[in-house]
């Protein structure tokens, strides 16, 4: 009995000085680069955490801090680990099936609107929201804000190109969400991937923007925090 005492003692201590170790992480990260996890759900912060410190070839979480802090591009690395980055065009139809019938006839009685989608991620539901406003004649008097903490990701949503093989669950959503001409009108394809019309995006404004840390820089028609 007291080696399986021991044995769980041992493991407490390990799971006390990990939970330091995070803390400790957490809190260099805020201070030094202002991006603030502090108060993630731990169990799924521990997780993503874990996963950047075996692909950067270490073994403890203090070694990742010490990466972290002096290494910019570790610091981006973890970023993607942790920022939720899971979204798809016209994401949940339904919403934009009832943004179409409910929210645009609002819209229109005002002469200029500004939309904002905060914490974009890759940017399908940008593309998706400047169609839905194109194929109701709003698109022109529009501006469209699309921020996100991450830069990497954020770059890929100024591109537009998205991979050929999520076209047809796209289209179906696209569909379910009342589209009113052909989703592939609004891309060409080239290889695998799905280049999307530069006109979608000359009314969208992409940068990057914190929102802990940062303030709103804009009054707003609508705010969109579907990724946050």
């Amino acid at each position: 009995m007291p080696g399986a005492v021991d044995q769980t003692l041992e493991e407490q201590r390990k799971l006390d000085l990990e939970g330091i170790e995070i803390k400790l992480l957490t809190e260099g990260i805020y201070q030094h680069y202002g991006f603030d996890f502090r108060d993630y759900s731990l169990p799924s912060l521990k997780r993503r955490i874990w996963k950047r410190v075996y692909a950067e070839g270490l073994s403890t979480v203090s070694g990742l801090q010490e990466k972290v802090l002096h290494d910019a591009g570790c610091m981006e690395r973890l970023l993607l680990d942790l920022s939720i980055n899971t979204t798809a065009m016209f994401r949940d139809p339904s919403f934009y099936l009832a943004f179409r019938q409910k929210v645009v006839p609002v819209l229109r009685t005002y002469p200029f609107v500004r939309i904002w989608h905060a914490g974009c991620s890759t940017g399908e539901e940008v593309y998706s929201m400047a169609i839905l406003l194109y194929e109701e004649g709003l698109y022109d008097r529009c501006r469209i804000y699309a921020t996100d903490i991450n830069e990497a990701v954020l770059q890929r949503a100024k591109e537009g190109i998205f991979p050929i093989n999520t076209m047809r669950e796209n289209t179906s959503n696209y569909i379910a969400a009342g589209g009113t001409g052909t989703f592939s009108e609004y891309y060409v394809a080239k290889y695998d991937y799905a280049i999307f019309r530069p006109s979608l995006r000359e009314n969208v404004v992409f940068a990057q923007h914190n929102l802990v840390t940062d303030a709103s820089f804009n009054q707003f028609n609508v705010i969109f925090c579907r990724n946050v």
